[in-house]
């Protein structure tokens, strides 16, 4: 028995499409406590120090990049959209910059 192929189009679109969302609307698999080390799936108490919640947002989108990777083969994209990979990334970055923008005034 073959072991399933992975789509790295499929799983570079499905990242970008799903760490969209999962930045916006802040859902973290996971928060980590860089003055502990701690790892935590809740909010710890504010003597823990400040949480980052950039880990678990990209294993979030990662976990749901792999399913969509392992589901869908790379020759259900279009051959035209081969060409236009790139733009997901810098739609996204977009994205996370617009959602940011309150920071930056």
């Amino acid at each position: 028995m073959r072991a399933p192929s992975l789509s790295p189009a499929v799983f570079s679109i499905a990242f970008c499409l799903a760490y969209a969302p999962v930045f916006s609307f802040d859902w973290p698999l996971f928060l980590y406590y860089p003055l502990h080390g701690d790892f935590s799936r809740t909010a710890l108490p504010e003597e823990m120090g400040p949480a980052m919640h950039w880990y678990g947002l990209v294993a979030t989108s990662a976990i749901v990049a792999l399913i969509a990777a392992i589901v869908c083969r790379d020759r259900w994209i279009p051959a035209g959209l081969h060409r236009w990979l790139w733009l997901f990334p810098v739609l996204t970055m977009a994205e996370v910059c617009w959602s940011l923008r309150a920071f930056f005034q």
